[in-house]
């Protein structure tokens, strides 16, 4: 399957993954005020090898999450699970990814502000169901 390599703006922080399958969107409100609108990325249990951390630094989000950002530049890069340490949601935009890549779901459906919407007919989550598809494991759908 191949792995991937991804990196904040300035270089600080760098990375490599397995190849994603798809992106997901996050449309709940921290992911939005993280990132300017929603957030993209792809999600994974394990394979993240951190290849250079000079300026990684974790922000506390929320309950359930941690972020990642780089200190330097100032990039959003990804976020971690609390309760599954090994869950990470990388952002798309920092990974160097083929073209070809589908949305496999929309999350926080409900937390969507009107003045914007994706294209397609992905499975669109309320954060109760999301929350429901991390419990049970099947967040990597």
């Amino acid at each position: 399957m191949g792995t991937v390599k991804g990196q904040c703006l300035c270089g600080d922080v760098q990375f490599e993954t397995p190849m994603p399958g798809h992106l997901d969107a996050c449309h709940c409100e921290t992911c939005r005020r993280w990132n300017g609108g929603p957030f993209i990325g792809a999600d994974f249990r394990e394979g993240i090898n951190l290849t250079k951390e000079d300026g990684l630094a974790w922000y506390d989000s929320s309950d359930w999450a941690k972020r990642g950002f780089c200190k330097t530049c100032g990039a959003s890069l990804f976020y971690c699970l609390k309760s599954n340490p090994d869950f990470w949601s990388i952002a798309s935009g920092t990974l160097n990814l083929p073209k070809g890549l589908s949305l496999g779901k929309e999350i926080f459906i409900d937390e969507k502000p009107d003045y914007y919407s994706l294209a397609g007919k992905q499975p669109k989550l309320t954060g109760a169901e999301a929350f429901a598809a991390f419990t049970a494991g099947q967040d990597d759908e």
